[in-house]
């Protein structure tokens, strides 16, 4: 009997002890979880698109004046300048925010890189898109406004070159070509932001790659969908907004050159 009442009371005092253990473990957790909770929602957050500008010298557009830009512009998308190879998981909306833009007058570097074209005689807003440097310039006149990254047609489906002008507006569309037998087919639904120039040439936003700087294209001028909007709403003619498809009439759009 007294052997069985010592165990018992070995046992009360060790269930004293683990209680006082596990009570004290409970309020170091408490106070410690504050500190914890920063590093838990950084693991969650998306990891930053590298920015190959940046690597060039050239300063992100939201370094950039308001002063050094009109006021009758459309916008600049709400994030930072950013291309590259998708890294982590994102929301469509951030997808639709991506952008590759950059200000010429802040890069004066990236414009004396392009190739030489003799300038057309215009105050009108106009685009051209250097294929040996994978980047478009929109002008106003003789200024140069805003550049962007972009991917053109690879070497079995080159872009286009010549002078052309925007021929149809397209809000959305369905792209589909290709074919099958030759492994180049593509279906491509709510392709936004589209501005044909020449035949079925023309610049659009795209969602299904972020190889931006390289020909990636079956011919077409290919950009993030906030550059494709940008785009659309600098270059005329304005969307009528009562069809998805807009046709202009021949020579009345704004001015496309593009060169190697």
């Amino acid at each position: 009997m007294a052997f069985r009442q010592h165990r018992l009371t070995e046992k009360r005092s060790a269930g004293v002890w683990i209680g006082q253990v596990g009570f004290a473990a409970i309020i170091v957790a408490a106070l410690l979880l504050p500190s914890v909770q920063p590093a838990l929602a950084q693991t969650d957050a998306i990891v930053p698109i590298i920015n190959p500008l940046l690597l060039t010298g050239a300063r992100p557009v939201e370094e950039a004046s308001a002063a050094s830009i009109a006021h009758t512009l459309p916008a600049l998308p709400a994030l930072s300048p950013a291309v590259g190879p998708f890294i982590k998981r994102t929301y469509l909306d951030e997808m639709d925010r991506r952008t590759t833009a950059f200000l010429p007058a802040l890069s004066p570097e990236l414009l004396a890189a392009l190739s030489p074209i003799e300038m057309p005689q215009t105050t009108a807003h106009w685009v051209r898109v250097d294929l040996s440097e994978q980047t478009a310039i929109a002008y106003s006149g003789a200024t140069p406004i805003r550049g962007f990254v972009i991917a053109s047609g690879l070497p079995n489906t080159p872009t286009v070159t010549g002078t052309f002008h925007i021929r149809a507006k397209v809000r959305s569309q369905l792209m589909e070509g290709g074919s099958p037998a030759e492994g180049n087919y593509y279906n491509l639904p709510n392709v936004q932001w589209v501005q044909y120039f020449h035949q079925d040439y023309g610049f659009h936003g795209t969602y299904w790659h972020y190889a931006f700087g390289s020909p990636r294209s079956h011919g077409c001028i290919n950009m993030t969908n906030a550059d494709a909007k940008w785009l659309w709403d600098f270059l005329s003619p304005a969307w009528d907004g009562s069809t998805i498809w807009q046709n202009v009439p021949k020579g009345e759009g704004a001015l496309v050159i593009v060169h190697e």
